[in-house]
């Protein structure tokens, strides 16, 4: 099953997220609900490994206006288990019922559509009917395909076994991921979604210029706003430290650039002059934050 980017998603869909990193998998839940909220839809955002307050600060933090859209009731950020599991006990029949009910009500409300994404982690925990998971998304594929309605649900690759991780891509429609530039043990280039940009973590020398400057070319193409995430990036060499400068000096007139790095990476692409740049804002975290 080919991926698909989130931007991509429309009713009738419903996705798989596997993810192993769970920045990126944040930087997608949060371009799902950006691209809800702008179309009027209603957004149900079923969370379970991370706290309901610590998720709205994530998508906050992203730019997104979470606090206003709670209020007006077009967002809602519930636990996972209350909307699959409410008694402990999950129930593929009463969980359709559900469905059926948001999307009803979603449309008495005036929204253009319902739009849910669920941390699937719930299911790890001892619940009744669990092996009933697979069955249930199959079934659910075929459900949505007729309703004004898209799902984007979550799968951790390090808590889920590979065969609960296969079963879960072939039980969806699609597949949704971060166009990925480069990956392998050292090194991960994908484009960003909310901050628009592109995400660069692990080691990064001179062998991966290329995929790195296809990365930085196609933001430049798509994004007035540029935000250059290397705050997981361990090492970094003067080539690449070049290209990013190069990538600075190329901003048009409109455009502008963040930078959000490690001290090592930030006194290197200080020393070759970036933060003068006055379209560039470079912002130094600490390696845990």
């Amino acid at each position: 099953m080919s991926g698909t980017s989130v931007e991509d998603l429309k009713p009738g869909d419903h996705a798989c997220l596997t993810f192993s990193d769970n920045d990126e998998r944040l930087d997608i839940v949060a371009a799902f609900v950006r691209d809800g909220l702008r179309l009027g839809q209603k957004v149900l955002c079923l969370t379970e490994s991370v706290s309901h307050p610590a998720l709205a600060d994530e998508l906050t933090a992203r730019g997104l206006a979470i606090e206003s859209a709670v209020r007006s009731r077009q967002l809602q950020i519930s636990p996972s288990g209350l909307f699959f599991a409410p008694q402990g006990t999950f129930n593929p029949a009463a969980t359709f019922d559900r469905w059926q009910a948001h999307i009803d009500q979603a449309t008495r409300d005036g929204h253009g559509g319902l739009r849910v994404t669920g941390d699937m982690c719930w299911a790890l925990r001892p619940i009744t009917g669990v092996a009933d998971l697979m069955e249930y998304e199959s079934r659910l594929t075929r459900m949505l395909a007729e309703q004004n309605a898209t799902a984007a649900c979550q799968y951790d690759r390090q808590c889920f076994d590979t065969v609960t991780l296969a079963a879960a891509a072939e039980s969806h429609g699609m597949n949704v991921t971060a166009v990925t530039y480069h990956d392998d043990a050292l090194l991960r280039i994908c484009r960003q979604h909310v901050p628009t940009g592109v995400r660069v973590a692990g080691e990064i020398d001179y062998r991966a210029i290329e995929p790195l400057t296809t990365a930085l070319t196609e933001t430049l193409a798509l994004d007035d706003h540029v935000d250059l995430n290397l705050t997981q990036l361990r090492f970094m060499d003067t080539t690449t430290a070049g290209v990013i400068m190069q990538t600075a000096l190329g901003l048009t007139a409109r455009q502008r650039m963040t930078v959000r790095c490690t001290r090592i990476s930030f006194d290197l692409l200080a020393a070759l002059g970036l933060k003068e740049l006055a379209k560039v804002t470079m912002t130094a975290v600490r390696h845990d934050d």
